[in-house]
């Protein structure tokens, strides 16, 4: 069970990593759609999972034409499939968590919930990055490395907004 948990926990490191690749670029492709056939309404729309920064981010990696509709595509492609593997991580989650919180405890079943979970997470991880490296072979290296300042910049940002929020949840709580 230690080695699994060791394990879990690599790979849910790995995760975030690709979840923040994929917060960049999902909703950059669902918003490049709508710049190329009107751009300044596409501007004014507030996507409800990203606001601006999708636009701000296409805007700023300056893709071509061409560079959209392939984004487009990807996205297209692996929409579906992602949807998927999140379901099923969501429901392998929530079997593992009535396993453990079940009246009698059975260490087997949780242990096979655990090993169905790391699976449906794999998994996961697995469609991420294949999608990823797709969407990366369509930047060119100047826009790859902005990409990478960027996302480098929105990580240290989150993690100030992470320290900000435990000072002031231990502030809170001496008072």
């Amino acid at each position: 069970m230690r080695t699994e948990l060791k394990n879990f926990f690599t790979a849910e490191r790995l995760a975030v990593v690709l979840c923040g690749l994929a917060f960049f670029l999902f909703p950059l492709c669902a918003e490049a759609g709508g710049q190329e056939q009107n751009e300044p309404q596409a501007q004014q729309q507030a996507s409800p999972q990203n606001p601006a920064r999708a636009l701000n981010l296409m805007q700023r990696l300056n893709l071509s034409r061409e560079q959209r509709q392939q984004l487009r595509e990807i996205r297209k492609q692996s929409e579906a499939e992602l949807r998927a593997h999140t379901r099923r991580v969501r429901l392998a989650r929530r079997a593992l968590d009535e396993a453990i919180y079940a009246d009698a405890a059975d260490e087997a079943l949780i242990e096979q919930r655990s090993r169905e979970l790391s699976a449906a997470q794999s998994a996961l991880i697995s469609l991420r990055a294949a999608t990823e490296l797709k969407i990366r072979r369509v930047l060119t290296d100047d826009q790859l490395r902005l990409f990478r300042n960027l996302r480098q910049e929105a990580q240290q940002r989150q993690q100030l907004q992470r320290r900000m929020n435990r000072a002031l949840r231990q502030k809170e709580g001496r008072q």
